[in-house]
């Protein structure tokens, strides 16, 4: 029989392409902290080739930070139509 392991705060998933193409597939594993899980991003992007994205979702204050993945460099990206996550005012359109 399988041990049950409750889930940490902080999740993280990664893939190549688009964000939202292999949901639950994508996930890797969670982390009691943001920085564990910062750190494992900083890893696969230095051993990762065909990585190009990776997000750590807060379960507690379902909240997502979403990090671009290009040349072994990460930037974070800000989407503007992501509610949950903290982006800058997106322009108005009429």
């Amino acid at each position: 029989m399988k041990k049950y392991i409750p889930m940490k705060r902080f999740a993280l998933f990664t893939g190549a392409y688009n964000l939202l193409m292999g949901g639950i597939k994508d996930f890797k594993r969670s982390y009691a902290t943001e920085e564990g899980a910062y750190q494992e991003v900083e890893r696969i992007a230095q051993t990762g080739p065909f990585t190009h994205w990776a997000q750590i979702f807060d379960k507690k204050t379902d909240t997502a930070k979403i990090y671009r993945i290009k040349d072994k460099k990460i930037t974070e990206d800000k989407p503007t139509d992501c509610p949950h996550s903290k982006a800058t005012e997106a322009p108005q359109v009429a």
